[in-house]
């Protein structure tokens, strides 16, 4: 349980560092700079042949060198996906004054928590004879492993694997870490490489991909009433979770407060999710509850809206719901118009955005926003950054199988 405005600083969980891969950005200020300017990062697919595929476009880092963030020695056992987990939680320690050069912190009072979606499963390398750490690759938690092995990490560590969901998800198990004092700091992020051949054929036979091919940038479509589908991406986050009394002591720059999260199952079917939006307003409510706050204190939803036309209404209504008529005055945005879904690392992503929101005075637009949708009616802070005092922020995310997960951050005072 996530506890905030306890006079016990030990029991709250501040946000000290923001790391992020993705392909409209590596490091937080080009990735921000992306969000609010809304230059995408979709462009027609790269490497492999999409002639027989509907969707030919996704989010493809194309300028990442893993050897500017990972040791040598560790390039060639690691995939790709590991690679992104190691620079993402780089730049996180870094942005925290964390690093290898300032660090004075227990490693055993250090953990670290990621999540994924398919961890190497879709990066298309082949088993040479001998090759063990490719197999290994093929496992969850080798990502978590590579960033606690990176950085001489000791204390609590695990992963998460619950779809779409696994960033917020990671960010609640963080938290339970620090409020029962098994660690003083902890790495939450996620990393998922999902673009390849195999990635973007099993999705096409979903028929969950987006048909909008030409031009590229357009097709991510959040609420807009012509979206027919994701977006693949790829990328990873990371984040810096650090008890409150920590932070403060060693002067650290805090972004926020991690103020409440839950999650909740459709339990109904892997794909579709109730158009209603009951359960995941459900899951607001209670995030709401544990959080000691209430509706009206929302200043802004940062929200998943991947352009699947069902998930987009029943976040809509879900809204609706737990804000009652105040929906329609509190900003909603979706930053997946301009990085695309990379699964896993999405609500990260959120997060950071959501960070840099309160920090900065801006929320950030849905691109695409063109034609309205009669059924998705609330402001989706279309195509251009808006100005406004942020203090607190509902992010929300959604996976196969009807999994709602809602995490709560607000700006953080001692």
């Amino acid at each position: 349980m996530l506890v905030r405005g306890s006079v016990n600083l030990r029991q709250r969980v501040v946000i000290t560092g923001l790391g992020v891969i993705s392909p409209c950005g590596l490091g937080k200020e080009d990735f921000w700079k992306s969000v609010v300017e809304g230059r995408s990062g979709i462009d027609w697919l790269e490497g492999f042949d999409t002639s027989d595929l509907y969707c030919k476009i996704g989010g493809q880092i194309k300028h990442f060198n893993p050897h500017d963030y990972v040791e040598k020695k560790d390039c060639l056992r690691g995939g790709r996906f590991s690679h992104f987990a190691v620079a993402a939680s780089r730049l996180a320690l870094s942005d925290a004054g964390l690093d290898d050069g300032h660090r004075q912190v227990d490693p055993l009072m250090i953990g670290t928590v990621f999540g994924t979606s398919t961890a190497g499963r879709y990066e298309g390398r082949g088993v040479e004879e001998g090759e063990v750490s490719v197999g290994l690759e093929m496992e969850g938690h080798a990502a978590t492993s590579h960033v606690a092995i990176e950085f001489g990490l000791r204390g609590p560590n695990t992963t998460s694997a619950a779809g779409c969901v696994s960033s917020l998800d990671v960010m609640g198990t963080a938290c339970g870490v620090l409020q029962a004092g098994a660690a003083q700091v902890m790495i939450a992020g996620a990393t998922d490489t999902c673009i390849s051949r195999l990635g973007i054929s099993t999705l096409c036979s979903l028929r969950v991909m987006t048909a909008h091919n030409d031009p590229p940038q357009a097709a991510s479509r959040p609420y807009d009433d012509t979206r027919d589908g994701l977006v693949l991406s790829e990328g990873a986050g990371a984040v810096v979770l650090e008890r409150a009394d920590h932070a403060l002591e060693r002067g650290a720059h805090i972004y926020g407060e991690m103020a409440a999260y839950a999650s909740v199952t459709e339990g109904q079917h892997l794909v579709k999710p109730q158009p209603s939006g009951e359960e995941l307003a459900h899951a607001f409510r209670t995030a709401l509850l544990m959080g000691k706050i209430g509706p009206d204190e929302v200043d802004y939803v940062c929200a998943h809206g991947i352009g699947n036309r069902h998930y987009d209404l029943a976040e809509t209504n879900a809204v609706k719901q737990v804000l009652g008529e105040r929906a329609y005055n509190v900003p909603m945005s979706s930053i997946k118009g301009t990085t695309g879904q990379p699964f896993a690392p999405g609500g990260c992503w959120q997060l950071v955005a959501a960070c840099l929101s309160m920090e900065r005075g801006m929320v950030p637009p849905t691109l695409n926003y063109r034609v309205p949708d009669p059924e998705c009616d609330l402001d989706y802070v279309p195509n251009r950054a808006r100005r406004a005092r942020v203090d607190t922020v509902m992010i929300n995310s959604h996976s196969f199988g009807g999994t709602h997960g809602c995490l709560l951050v607000r700006r953080f005072a001692a």
